[in-house]
């Protein structure tokens, strides 16, 4: 308030000083011009802005008005963003053959080597050949941004060509590793049960002997029945655990064989409906013998 109050005393007292200059526009409207360009730069609008300026620059204006207009001029000028412009034909190569709008306006016919002074903040460049095609994008300007170039092509853009799908290749078959020769539970298990019938027959076979040792040197031939009934008890456990022995170990045998002899290719078998038939092993036992019988 008090500088628009010295500017108008001072465009006062300098007014018939100016009074013969015929472009002489008055002391309010200088004062008004620089009050109205101040409002305009506080709002962004730097292009309006500076016209006031000029205006109120102006050398018929008063010395004070002109001075201060002067310097904000300078500023806003300064702050005043600016861009040049750039065209790409359909081979990308540079063109000037396009009329050149922004913000709606249309700015130039042909494409020139001058910067476009606009307002900082989004503008909307437009380019327009002769043909009717046309190419546009938005930008955004900065205050004090200088010489900005916006470059835009009328190349269309094609998306690139989808990647072959490779063909997937099918995992390979799950081969189950060869074992080699091994033997099965079940063999274990029967060798286990052999050895354990060789014991008892061992034992009881070694004990009815003694037996018998004794009795022929202490009482033979009229020894008492008891003690050789005892004896022949201890000679049919032996045989039974014989028995049981042989059994084990033909378990073993049996099974280790058919555990090692099946078929490993790694080849599919063909499923049949016959059901083959299983192994089968019997004891029969008797007072000093026994009998093993088995089908495969």
């Amino acid at each position: 308030m008090r500088l628009r109050m010295m500017l108008i005393a001072a465009s006062i007292a300098a007014a018939p000083l100016a009074a013969t200059t015929a472009a002489y526009a008055g002391p309010k409207e200088c004062v008004a011009a620089a009050d109205d360009g101040q409002k305009l730069r506080d709002d962004g609008k730097l292009n309006a802005a500076r016209e006031k300026f000029i205006v109120c620059a102006a050398k018929a204006c008063p010395g004070a008005v002109s001075k201060q207009c002067s310097q904000w001029l300078v500023e806003t000028e300064k702050d005043m963003p600016t861009m040049t412009f750039r065209a790409l034909d359909d081979q990308g190569k540079e063109t000037i053959d396009v009329k050149v709008i922004v913000d709606g306006g249309k700015v130039s016919n042909t494409i020139d080597a001058h910067a476009l002074a606009l307002d900082p903040g989004e503008h909307n460049v437009r380019f327009e050949r002769a043909d009717g095609r046309a190419v546009e994008d938005k930008v955004l300007l900065r205050p004090g941004e200088k010489n900005r170039l916006i470059e835009l092509s009328f190349q269309v853009k094609t998306a690139p060509p989808p990647e072959p799908v490779k063909p997937v290749a099918p995992p390979p078959p799950v081969v189950e590793p060869d074992r080699g020769f091994h033997v099965p539970l079940l063999g274990w298990v029967g060798l286990g049960v052999g050895v354990v019938g060789g014991v008892m027959t061992a034992a009881f076979a070694i004990s009815a002997n003694g037996d018998e040792s004794d009795l022929r040197s202490s009482c033979a031939p009229n020894c008492d029945s008891s003690k050789k009934s005892s004896i022949d008890t201890k000679v049919v456990l032996a045989n039974v655990g014989l028995g049981i022995g042989i059994v084990g170990l033909g378990v073993a045998v049996v099974t280790t064989v058919l555990a090692n002899t099946g078929d490993h290719s790694d080849k599919p078998v063909a499923k049949t409906s016959a059901v083959p038939p299983k192994p089968t092993i019997a004891l029969d036992a008797a007072p000093g013998s026994v009998i093993l019988r088995g089908s495969f």
